[in-house]
């Protein structure tokens, strides 16, 4: 009888297994949603990380190696409005271009070839740009031919499924 009753929830654990890596197989096989770009004036596409919450902006891409962040890509990190926004770059591992934009991402400004600090050592070190009144700032590796051709008055095509404001959790809910 023990052995009847041991046999069963053996099956039983064989079968929720079976569900479960059936689970796990589908959620992996399933279409993700297509990455947000940027498109230049000139066509180039861009693809987007987002930093959209404050840890996900506070982390920027402190971290990240060069080989980890292509020439073709680029962080966005995303604002609610219009303000003074100040960069820095610690425990960064290339060079960077910093481009402010307005709400319609259009440049507005841009700090180029800002030098990277590896670390987080002696604070009063790690470069820094000037604040710039901006919505929205965009980095780029300074070795990046698309970053290079682009200027200050040049806008940036949004290409998403979403608008931006549907993406971005809201800090101040509305009222």
């Amino acid at each position: 009888m023990k052995t009847s009753h041991n046999i069963t929830n053996l099956r039983l654990i064989q079968v929720l297994l079976l569900l479960l890596i059936t689970f796990v197989a589908a959620c992996q096989s399933s279409p993700t949603k297509p990455p947000c770009l940027f498109e230049t004036i000139r066509g180039e596409k861009i693809k987007l990380r987002l930093a959209l919450t404050a840890e996900q902006q506070t982390q920027g891409l402190s971290g990240v190696k060069s080989e980890q962040f292509s020439v073709e890509e680029g962080m966005l990190f995303a604002g609610e409005r219009d303000q003074l926004k100040t960069f820095w770059m610690p425990d960064t591992y290339f060079d960077q271009h910093i481009f402010f934009l307005d709400q319609n991402f259009k440049i507005l400004d841009v700090a180029r070839n800002v030098p990277h600090y590896i670390g987080r050592e002696k604070e009063a070190d790690i470069p820094r740009v000037k604040p710039v009144y901006a919505r929205h700032v965009f980095e780029m590796r300074a070795d990046s031919t698309i970053a290079n051709q682009m200027q200050v008055g040049e806008s940036l095509k949004w290409i998403c499924p979403q608008p931006l404001e549907q993406i971005r959790p809201s800090t101040h809910p509305q009222q």
